[in-house]
């Protein structure tokens, strides 16, 4: 009796934090070379004490977080990281300790721009993390959404950097891939992508040296 009562606790436990589990969502979008695109950041909460937040949300090439805008929900200030990095931190700072006012609705308005190397890409935003008046912390899950470029492209197979032409270059870009150390590095994947299966690996770029010593 006792290891069902303690089992009935445990189920009751669990099933009261899934439902005060907040969550953040963002619409995924269309976007192309040259527009501005405002979309909002949804947060659905069952804590009414929320005052603070931090967040981070990783880039793809081609596409610029260009502002974050506070919606009437949130009267605090909001902070951005740097815009030179694909990886940008959002911050939202409340001095006066004011709570964020109801329990679902828009939180934040992000603001994109595009240019036209962007590629169809899936953004996710982890780290969340929200403060209560009292200083504690409440965790929230990750969240994906996609961005669908509007660009169209000339593929250039071989050409996995962009530059317009194949050379060394283009097989470097390739195994900085392949060993997940590219960085910033201009990155074509369709171009990269040289035997058309889906994925880029070293027989890409092996048959993009067989290009270069005319081979192909």
């Amino acid at each position: 009796m006792r290891k069902k009562i303690i089992f009935l606790v445990m189920a009751l436990m669990c099933l009261a934090n899934v439902s005060k589990a907040e969550s953040i969502s963002v619409e995924g979008f269309s976007i192309k070379d040259g527009e501005t695109v405002q979309v909002a950041l949804k947060l659905n909460n069952t804590h009414k004490d929320l005052t603070a937040f931090s967040m981070t949300m990783q880039l793809p090439a081609g596409l610029q977080l260009v502002e974050v805008t506070p919606t009437e929900r949130y009267k605090g200030r909001v902070v951005v990281g740097e815009p030179d990095t694909r990886e940008r931190n959002i911050c939202g700072l409340d001095v006066d300790f004011g709570t964020i006012s109801g329990t679902d609705g828009d939180l934040l308005i992000l603001t994109f721009t595009a240019d036209n190397t962007l590629q169809t890409s899936d953004i996710t935003i982890t780290d969340i993390d929200f403060i209560t008046t009292d200083r504690q912390h409440v965790k929230v899950d990750d969240v994906t959404f996609t961005v669908t470029s509007g660009n169209t492209f000339d593929y250039m197979l071989g050409d996995a950097n962009g530059s317009g032409n194949i050379d060394v270059t283009d097989v470097m870009t390739i195994v900085s891939y392949v060993l997940s150390n590219l960085g910033d590095a201009p990155f074509v994947f369709n171009n990269a992508d040289v035997d058309q299966n889906g994925s880029v690996n070293v027989t890409d770029a092996m048959i993009i040296v067989d290009m270069i010593l005319g081979k192909r």
